[in-house]
C-alpha cells in the first residue's frame, strides 16, 4: 500500500461516516461512532506537518537561552558550555527545521542541567530570575504544541439523531 497516512486517515473517516453511520440504529451506536469521528479528525489534522509551530518552539527556545546568556553575563558568572548556539539558523526544509529544533533543544536541556545543578552558587535574584525564564519558556512551548491538538467535540457526540434515511427506514 502506498498511500500517505492522511489519505488513509480521510478514507476510514469517510467510510464511517457514508457507509457504516446510515446503518446504525441506535442512539447510542450512533454517538459512539460520533466519537470515534471526532478522534479521527483530531488525529487527522495532527498528521499534517506543521512548521510554523515547530518554527515557534525554536524561536522560544532560542530567545530563552540568549536572554539567559544576557543574565548570566550581567552577573558576572560564568554561562555553561555549549549553550550558545554556534551560527544563526534559518532552515528552509522540514529536516533542517526539525535538526535546528533537535539542536536547540539539546541546548536548552543543558542550560536546564546548569542551572538546577549550577558549579557555584547563583545571587538569589539572578536563580529567580533564570527560573522564571525557564518555566516561561516551557510554557510557551507547551501552549505551541497544544494548538496542534483539538478540543474534543462533545456537542457532536450528544447531536439529535438524524431523520429518517433515503432507504425510507429510521436509521
Amino acid at each position: 500500500m502506498n498511500q500517505s497516512l492522511e489519505a488513509l486517515m480521510g478514507s476510514i473517516c469517510r467510510a464511517l461516516r457514508d457507509e457504516i453511520l446510515p446503518e446504525l440504529s441506535s442512539d447510542h451506536a450512533r454517538s459512539q461512532l460520533a466519537g470515534v469521528l471526532d478522534v479521527l479528525d483530531k488525529v487527522e489534522s495532527m498528521v499534517v506537518w506543521s512548521p510554523d509551530v515547530v518554527r515557534e518552539q525554536m524561536d522560544l527556545i532560542e530567545s530563552c537561552l540568549s536572554k539567559a546568556l544576557v543574565c548570566i553575563a550581567a552577573s558576572g558568572h560564568s554561562a555553561p558550555s555549549g549553550i550558545a548556539a554556534d551560527e544563526p539558523v534559518n532552515p528552509a526544509t522540514q529536516t533542517a527545521l526539525l535538526a535546528a529544533l533537535a539542536d536547540a533543544e539539546h541546548r536548552f536541556a543543558r542550560f536546564t542541567d546548569w542551572l538546577f545543578s549550577p558549579p557555584e552558587r547563583l545571587p538569589g535574584p539572578l536563580s529567580d530570575e533564570l527560573h522564571e525564564l525557564l518555566r516561561t519558556t516551557l510554557r510557551n512551548t507547551l501552549k505551541a504544541q497544544r494548538r496542534l491538538v483539538p478540543s474534543a467535540d462533545f456537542a457532536s457526540m450528544t447531536a439529535p439523531r438524524p431523520q429518517a434515511s433515503a432507504k425510507g427506514g429510521t436509521p
